[in-house]
Order: C-alpha cells, then structure tokens, then sequence
C-alpha cells in the first residue's frame, strides 16, 4: 500500500499531536491566585497592567501580568492561567498609554518609578496576605 505525502503529513501531526498532550500538565506550573487593588494616595488606579518578574532566574513559570480594571482591582495570569507560581517578585505598574478622547496620551497618575523594574520598590512574595499596591505620586 503506498501512501501520499498529505497522508503521511497528516499522521505526523497527528502523532505528534498526540504526544504534545499526553505530556501536557507534567510541565506546567502551579499558581497561586492573585488578586488586589492599586490606588495613589487612596485612589484607584483605573488603567494599565500589573506584571510580577522573577527576582530569581531559577524560577518557574516566567513573567505574570494582569490588567488593572476601572475600580483599580487586577488579577495576575501566567501562561493562560490565572495566578502566579510560588516565589519573589519585583512588580512594575504601567499607566494605559491608550488616548482617552482626546489627542494626547494620557498622563500617568503615578511616580514613573513604578513602571520600571530597576527603580521599583514594590516586591511581593507569592503566596503572602495582601497583594495590594499603594503607589504615591
């Protein structure tokens, strides 16, 4: 029996398909939920991202981000799931850089200290109690 290429193309993949899935879960990584609520001086942060970067290069799982909501809370996902892996974290909160009806961008309602790794003073341990993020201006 002979078989064409399309044929033997399409029993590779599904071959592989079939692979790829039965390993699936034995890499992933757990997570811990976390949610919280990012205010300046008391008030709500109404837009931008929250990410959590690894302070160690041994640990798993990657960066974790989520988006900040109109009431200022956020939920953080990695790879698709939501939660953080276990571990310490430097986190950075960036302002939405979309125009809000006008022309220009909008100002950032907080210290841009905030928004870089190098300069951020916010750490979080995943898991811990609270992953509130109080910003200043």
């Amino acid at each position: 029996m002979r078989f064409s290429l399309s044929t033997r193309t399409a029993g590779f993949g599904l071959l592989l398909a079939a692979i790829l899935a039965s390993g699936c879960g034995k890499d992933s990584v757990a997570v811990v939920p976390v949610r919280g609520k990012v205010t300046v001086d008391g008030q709500p942060v109404t837009s931008g991202q929250v990410s959590f970067i690894p302070t160690s290069a041994d640990q798993k799982g990657g960066m974790s981000a989520g988006q900040i909501e109109g009431s200022g809370d956020y939920k953080i996902f990695t790879g698709g799931k939501e939660g953080a892996p276990s571990g310490k974290y430097k986190v950075t909160v960036t302002p939405s850089m979309v125009p809000t009806g006008g022309k220009s961008m909008p100002s950032t309602p907080f210290n841009a200290k905030y928004s870089d790794v190098k300069t951020t003073p916010l750490t979080i341990d995943v898991p811990s109690g609270s992953y509130d993020l109080k910003l200043t201006k």
